[in-house]
């Protein structure tokens, strides 16, 4: 093969091993292995992605052109300097994180490596199977050119959409992240607890939600806010709105209020 690639990984988490398996499946890319503080992580992902697991990061890194941080955030500066300490001309040193900025690996950048970051917009739950959904998802990438448009490159032949940002946005794209997938949990278990006050058991309120969330959901993923706004604030309905305040206290009430609030606003540019 021309222009292979070799990537290695530092950390053999839900991440690490995901974006392995997703990624060997270009012919553009060779794994050179894993390392990871626990050495039978590093071997499981081996096993499963490819590639062998090292023994220590030199080991590990030494043949590779790009080097992935998949560590927990709070590791990768720490990882960082310490890969500063290796030959790093001509590298691509890049982190997976959503909040934190391709600059927590500028002490490779200062020893002659491009640094990125890549983060696919997806709930990593798995990491043997969250790989599979992947390319359906977008990636968002910052950092130096050079190891942008390299990175870019190979996910789009993947079939993965790519959006370039800019590094001081990494906290709000993040938080933007959180709204649509961990704040909805919260907003589910909400409507769970004032079903249960109708009578509903804890789990009968959950069943009997789901068909409601899920086709809702659907229906924004694929149309729109806009197009999928139904209920008392898309068609004005205020009364019914001062009856549902009525009846909740709390946060739950706050929250209600300010999101019927963002509802009325979508309802107005829907005209």
């Amino acid at each position: 093969m021309n222009n292979v690639v070799d990537i290695a990984f530092i950390g053999a988490g839900k991440v690490g091993c995901s974006l392995a398996r997703f990624l060997a499946d270009s012919e553009r890319v060779r794994l050179a292995g894993f390392f990871s503080r626990s050495e039978s992580s590093a071997r499981e992902a081996a096993a499963f992605a490819g590639g062998r697991a090292c023994g220590s990061i030199e080991e590990c890194t030494g043949s590779a052109s790009v080097i992935f941080v998949t560590t927990p955030d709070a590791a990768i500066a720490e990882v960082g300097r310490e890969l500063a300490g290796l030959d790093l001309a001509g590298k691509i040193v890049a982190h997976c994180s959503g909040a934190t900025p391709s600059s927590a690996l500028d002490a490779c950048r200062g020893v002659g490596a491009c640094v990125a970051s890549l983060h696919p917009l997806y709930a990593v739950s798995s990491r043997f199977d969250s790989w599979r959904e992947l390319a359906s998802c977008t990636f968002a990438v910052e950092g130096d050119e050079c190891a942008c448009d390299l990175l870019g490159s190979i996910v789009r032949e993947l079939g993965a959409a790519v959006v370039k940002i800019d590094g001081t946005q990494k906290a709000r794209y993040h938080a933007a992240a959180v709204m649509a997938s961990n704040l909805v949990v919260g907003l589910y278990d909400m409507a769970v607890s004032e079903l249960v006050t109708c009578g509903f058991d804890h789990a009968g309120a959950e069943r009997a939600l789901a068909p409601l969330f899920l086709g809702n959901a659907r229906h924004v993923a694929e149309d729109g806010p806009a197009d999928a706004l139904t209920g008392p604030a898309a068609r004005g309905d205020e009364a019914t709105i001062e009856r549902h305040l009525g009846c909740l206290g709390g946060d739950t009430r706050a929250v209600y209020e300010l999101l019927t609030q963002r509802c009325r606003e979508i309802a107005k540019r829907r005209g």
